[in-house]
């Protein structure tokens, strides 16, 4: 039970996405039960014509179940309607004209493909070095926020869930001009930061972006901050929530941005 917080998750999936395992009311169901005070269901929508999954998500689908959700639970818990994402550079067109005919709450942008190719897979990895390929990644994330199409980064760092076993452990401090480049455009962009902390269940021990690399967003002067536990079943919800607000806390950051129809606002952690 999440207790002493202001209480959010938005990085959360249900059988709207291809990869969920469970309906929308029964994460809902989930989040009371944890405490949580909003969820924001992030369904993927992809674009690349060679995924096999890129015609899945069905927004009106999605919607209706959104709609009947907020009239089973909204009472006790704020319901937001959002999307991830994936981003490559060669389908912004796409991805803009969709979002101007398909109203959210909120959009989540996440690079998992550098080029068509899956970062810090084997074929990724052949003709690159590790600076190589946290490097590429990082210019893809930048590019990214860049493109102004998102409120939130979704995941920074993701690459470290395969990039550790590929290449050992994490050095930050070897990415700080990867980094300082994509924090300065997120400020400029307006684009929040998300601490995601399903990398703490994924066997690196470490959120997306590790706390020291939050800790950089703050000393550029970022202060734009979401949690998402990528929770793509129940037993997922809000995991380790209160590990993730400790690090904001520590950085001195003492708001969450929630978000309705893409607009964004602040919400004390740990109200009055």
């Amino acid at each position: 039970m999440i207790e002493g917080y202001y209480a959010v998750d938005y990085q959360v999936h249900s059988l709207c996405s291809h990869d969920g395992k469970a309906t929308i009311d029964a994460q809902c169901e989930r989040a009371i039960e944890i405490g949580l005070d909003e969820i924001g269901f992030s369904e993927h929508k992809d674009f690349d014509p060679e995924d096999p999954m890129v015609d899945y998500f069905d927004y009106d689908a999605y919607m209706r179940a959104i709609t009947q959700a907020r009239e089973a639970w909204g009472s006790r818990l704020k319901i937001r309607a959002g999307i991830e994402i994936d981003y490559q550079s060669w389908f912004e067109d796409k991805i803009a004209n969709w979002l101007d005919t398909h109203p959210v709450d909120f959009v989540i942008g996440s690079v998992h493909y550098v080029k068509r190719v899956q970062i810090m897979s084997p074929e990724y990895n052949r003709a690159r070095n590790a600076r190589m390929a946290y490097h590429d990644y990082f210019n893809a994330v930048r590019d990214s926020v860049v493109s102004g199409l998102f409120d939130i980064l979704g995941h920074l760092e993701y690459a470290n869930r395969r990039g550790v076993a590929a290449w050992g452990p994490y050095e930050h401090n070897h990415y700080i001009t990867d980094l300082d480049n994509i924090y300065d455009r997120m400020i400029e962009e307006k684009v929040a930061l998300e601490i995601n902390t399903a990398g703490l269940h994924q066997g690196i021990r470490l959120t997306y972006p590790c706390a020291d690399s939050v800790a950089l967003y703050v000393r550029r002067g970022g202060s734009a901050i979401s949690f998402g536990s990528d929770a793509h079943h129940p037993d997922q919800l809000g995991h380790a929530y209160t590990a993730a607000v400790r690090i904001a806390l520590d950085c001195g950051l003492n708001k969450v941005c929630v978000f309705e129809n893409r607009k964004r606002m602040e919400v004390p952690l740990q109200p009055a």
